[in-house]
């Protein structure tokens, strides 16, 4: 096989957030004296892009600004980073991404001290030529995954969000999808995304043996 080039999204295919993410709604709604979903109920409509409404039924508009603003800043804290792991076996789907050739991380979290925080923590860190944090504008965020993608023929963008993928997919990657995301499948279908395995063991498995379903779409 070729040299490739790897990015991956920091939520849902480098690390599970589910936890952090349950905290911070969690620690949003107390603090405004709302009572939220439970947590199936929360991830379902996570995971669907649902309305911030659905999370704090009959809230006015101004509260749902506040919960969204609470919520985020907690979702981004270094101190509820604490909760982020990685999924199983990691470390070796990690190395070997690394081996085949070049492995780069994005996400859309801004806090780049409590991701390299985390990234060492869980020994991970140095797995990684770049980490990126990509901007909001959609414009700015594809000239950053251009820019690790440029010297490369071809490059695996691997994301847990339908924004990644759209954003990889914008970017000229080839785009498999990773159903631990904070997104389901057949959202991230809707931008294109065809191809999603159950865990980071069965894609480079998939890269190992050369699987009909990647060559489809130009890996391997």
């Amino acid at each position: 096989m070729a040299s490739l080039n790897t990015i991956i999204e920091y939520e849902g295919a480098v690390i599970d957030v589910r936890p952090r993410y349950w905290a911070a709604h969690e620690a949003a709604v107390t603090a405004m004296g709302f009572q939220g979903p439970p947590p199936d109920e929360f991830w379902r409509l996570l995971r669907t892009g649902s309305p911030d409404a659905m999370m704090i039924r009959r809230a006015k508009a101004h509260q749902v600004a506040e919960y969204q603003r609470l919520r985020d800043e907690q979702r981004h804290s270094t101190e509820l980073m604490a909760l982020d792991e990685a999924p199983p076996n990691a470390v070796q789907n990690l190395r070997i991404l690394k081996e085949m050739g070049s492995l780069h991380a994005a996400t859309f979290c801004p806090n780049r001290e409590g991701i390299n925080i985390t990234l060492d923590r869980l020994d991970l860190w140095m797995y990684f030529e770049q980490k990126r944090i990509l901007p909001q504008e959609r414009g700015r965020r594809v000239a950053v995954l251009k820019e690790l993608a440029v010297e490369h023929r071809t490059t695996l963008a691997v994301a847990g969000t339908v924004t990644f993928a759209y954003t990889a997919s914008e970017a000229g990657c080839r785009v498999v999808g990773m159903k631990t995301g904070p997104t389901f499948p057949k959202f991230m279908q809707q931008v294109g995304v065809d191809v999603f395995f159950d865990s980071l063991d069965d894609l480079t498995d998939a890269i190992a043996r050369r699987s009909p379903e990647l060559q489809k779409i130009g890996i391997c």
